[in-house]
């Protein structure tokens, strides 16, 4: 009797506790549109200081991917962005600027950090029926 009751207690303590991981491993919709539509400001950012030589305005786009991307890296047309690049554009544009050198110093730090590895949500099943998401970076 003390094995059924403690089978009992271990199966129901395990089915109780699967649900729970498989929600806090999916993503979640809202921080999803909310980082989709801060890329698409940031590129536009970028974009505008291309277009009229302001380098405020590259180093806030580059502040903006890096915020949004949460450590992965930020593609455009299937290439990843090379942040380091944009920041040296910003600095080409401003050179005797030396808040605009110093605070693409301090974002260059943070964008090579986004730009080292790739990570991506990947649902996967088990064979014994169980699925859940994981976050994979390489």
């Amino acid at each position: 009797m003390k094995r059924l009751i403690a089978a009992l207690a271990l199966a129901s303590s395990l089915s109780g506790a699967a649900p729970v991981f498989a929600e806090t491993a999916a993503p979640n919709p809202l921080e999803t549109a909310e980082a989709k539509s801060t890329l698409t400001v940031a590129n536009a950012l970028i974009t505008y200081g291309r277009a009229n030589q302001d380098a405020l305005a590259l180093l806030s786009g580059v502040q903006m991917m890096v915020s949004a991307s949460n450590g992965t890296s930020i593609e455009s047309a299937g290439q990843a962005m090379d942040l380091g690049a944009i920041l040296d554009e910003a600095v080409a544009m401003a050179p005797d600027d030396a808040l605009i050198m110093a605070r693409a110093d301090v974002l260059r730090e943070e964008a090579e950090t986004v730009t080292r590895g790739a990570c991506y949500w990947e649902y996967w099943c088990d064979y014994y029926g169980y699925c859940e998401y994981w976050y994979v970076c390489y």
